[in-house]
């Protein structure tokens, strides 16, 4: 049997992922689907047109349309879980309800109206207005999806997403088709509360209405979850076979009686009289604990009713469980929270606390901070804490990735974009963590075109794939980090000063060991008690290690802790079972002279001094300095190439150390000696 086609149309290209991935699961491969966002496509083999507007759309993009090919304008259903973003605002807030289309926008305006949101001052906008209206005095934007569209001067945005198939519309494709559906299980409550409330108004005909009803039976019975619908009058009308397991009653002994005649438990007065929400609540009947929500259903107005619906708390908590295993093991989810950054010093607990309170807002974030201090730690922790903490977190390191790499793995690919792109073209980490955050470690490495595509996604909150033509809007927070000298990198050109104040919104510096002294000995205990080890440092060795500069932070002390839990006699550890680059050790005489000598060869000895000098000014700076910096400092004129030249030499002789991936120049503890000495 010949599987029907279904030709998607819409102006959205993400309106119609929401219709694909929608038919997919109610008809699952008993469907082909096809879209104008997509072609070619050849419209000789269409069985059926879904779009997503008006006729005009249809029109505009077939012409006069196909011959004896059914069209069927969608119904959309509204996600009721959004909804509750609209009850934080104000009453009579001047509110814009943006749309693609003036007709739809019109209509949403309405049905929100007739939801109970008549306490907003709601005025429809769509682009194609003429004329527009004026957009004094709004202070909020409620749109589906199409932020994009929301005029600049409204600061405020509520995107409810995009708009899904309605319950209604999956039907008429079912009867239309003269498809099954076989899988009631994969309906969701928001399509029931969808259908309580227009229900009978899409029931034009007395064919239409038996169809709704047998299979809205199927779909009530399918749910895990007790649903009771109550009439105006108080008569139970809907008691599902959930309700039924829950509560031990059958709905054959309930259905057209009075509710206070066979639940009591419930409480369902508390609705009936306020016709008020009573959210969600855990109230415990017959010795089991039950989640309960009461919601009023009012038609044109007029109070029509009540919805109970109720889970046996123990489901609740296996699903949640189910949820949190799989996005563990999606790879999409953080392993670490403020409890893991283990410290007792001043400054890391300032650190955490200033953590905890940029993570409640939605600007990006830059941490700084040396290699090994902990940065994506404390992203990490800083996302699990954040009202994004549901949502995915990835994270993309720059450090030696090419352009290329770095393009596709941020905004995906279309297919055919390059060679070896894959089949369906791939989303990007944009895209997935899309409700989540993006973890942007090592920013400071990223090409130079790469920041200027991440500047436009943090101001423009889009993305195009690789090889595509369609803009991808994204709801993403952005977190940062680096351990170069970014001012040192917008100086010389080579970090975009315009991006780095949109990351720097909120700057979040992670102090280094050294400056967490305090900490050295509860790390290394913690370390230990993880490993299950028991070892004792002596006295001694707690100083050396204390004293040490730790180049390589908490991941370097990790590091040692490996290396005694190796070398170490026994359970105790002395300075003896010390690295020999750990080891404490003196600058002696001979090193110096034969730096100075070093030195006098090569010329400019009051140079080599003046440089060693302006070191030793930022000696305790978390990193080195670059060469505009010196050469600022400098009172004596010098070209960049022959600085190059005297710290080579400094370097050799042992007197500097020259960072790696610009982090700059430091002057070394001979260095400092031979400085004294000259």
């Amino acid at each position: 049997m010949n599987r029907p086609v279904i030709f998607i149309l819409t102006k959205e290209v993400g309106v119609y992922h929401a219709f694909k991935n929608k038919l997919k699961e109610i008809f699952g491969q008993g469907i082909q689907l096809a879209s104008n966002h997509f072609p070619p496509v050849d419209m000789n083999e269409v069985d059926l047109v879904l779009s997503s507007g008006s006729y005009e759309i249809y029109t505009e993009y077939l012409g006069t349309g196909i011959k004896n090919v059914p069209l069927i304008i969608a119904n959309r259903s509204i996600d009721f879980n959004k909804l509750e973003q609209l009850l934080d605002i104000p009453a009579d807030t001047k509110c814009l309800l943006v749309s693609n289309e003036t007709h739809i926008a019109r209509d949403s305006v309405e049905l929100f109206k007739r939801l109970g949101f008549d306490q907003l001052a709601l005025t429809a906008y769509s682009p194609d207005m003429n004329p527009l209206p004026e957009l004094e005095g709004f202070d909020v934007a409620i749109t589906h999806g199409l932020t994009e569209l929301v005029p600049p001067k409204v600061k405020k945005v509520v995107d409810l997403g995009d708009r899904n198939l309605d319950l209604s519309t999956i039907f008429e494709i079912a009867r239309t088709l003269e498809l099954s559906i076989d899988k009631p299980h994969l309906y969701t409550m928001d399509y029931f509360r969808n259908f309580v409330r227009i229900g009978r108004e899409l029931a034009t005909s007395i064919q239409n209405e038996k169809f709704l009803n047998t299979h809205l039976e199927t779909v009530l019975d399918a749910v895990h979850e007790g649903i009771i619908w109550v009439n105006a009058n108080g008569t139970i009308t809907v008691f599902n076979e959930e309700a039924s397991n829950i509560l031990g009653i059958k709905g054959s002994n309930v259905i057209g009686r009075h509710y206070s005649e066979v639940i009591r438990d419930l409480n369902i007065d508390d609705v009936m009289d306020t016709k008020r929400e009573i959210p969600r609540e855990i109230i415990q009947v017959q010795g089991q604990h039950i989640l309960i929500t009461k919601t009023p259903n009012f038609l044109d107005g007029e109070f029509a009713g009540a919805v109970v619906t109720f889970q046996d708390v123990s489901h609740v908590q296996r699903m949640e469980q189910e949820i949190r295993k799989k996005k563990t093991e999606s790879g999409l989810t953080t392993k670490y929270s403020f409890d893991d950054i283990v410290g007792k010093s001043e400054i890391i607990e300032q650190t955490k606390n200033l953590s905890k309170k940029i993570a409640r807002s939605e600007y990006t974030i830059l941490i700084s901070g040396e290699s090994g201090t902990g940065k994506e730690v404390f992203a990490q922790a800083i996302h699990d804490y954040s009202s994004r903490k549901k949502g995915p977190f990835l994270a993309v390191n720059f450090a030696g990735i090419t352009q290329t790499l770095a393009e596709s793995e941020l905004f995906g690919y279309e297919e055919g974009a390059f060679t070896g792109a894959m089949r369906g073209g791939k989303a990007g980490l944009f895209e997935l963590a899309q409700n989540g955050t993006i973890f942007l470690d090592e920013i400071g490495d990223a090409p130079p075109n790469i920041q200027a595509a991440i500047l436009r996604v943090i101001q423009e909150r889009e993305v195009m794939r690789v090889g595509g033509s369609k803009v991808i809007p994204i709801n993403v927070r952005i977190i940062a980090a680096t351990n170069k000298d970014i001012h040192q990198m917008i100086s010389e050109g080579e970090f975009r000063e315009d991006l780095f104040y949109r990351l720097n919104q909120l700057p979040l510096d992670i102090p280094p060991l050294r400056e967490r002294q305090q900490d050295i000995k509860v790390l290394i205990n913690h370390l230990l008690d993880e490993r299950n080890i028991k070892l004792s440092l002596t006295a001694e060795m707690l100083e050396t290690i204390t004293n040490y500069n730790w180049p390589g932070n908490i991941r370097e002390l990790e590091g040692l802790v490996n290396y005694l839990t190796v070398v170490a006699d026994g359970v105790h550890a002395g300075v003896e079972h010390l690295p020999l680059s750990m080891k404490p050790r003196t600058t002696d005489e001979s090193e110096v002279n034969f730096a100075i000598n070093y030195l006098e060869d090569q010329g400019d000895l009051i140079l080599f001094k003046k440089i060693l000098y302006s070191l030793l000014m930022y000696k305790n700076q978390n990193s080195g300095i670059g060469r505009q910096t010196i050469i600022s400092i400098l009172d004596v004129p010098i070209s960049e190439g022959k600085l190059r030249v005297k710290i080579d030499a400094l370097r050799k002789c042992g007197c500097v150390y020259s960072g790696t991936k610009k982090q700059g120049t430091k002057i070394t503890e001979l260095g400092s000696k031979v400085l004294e000495h000259i």
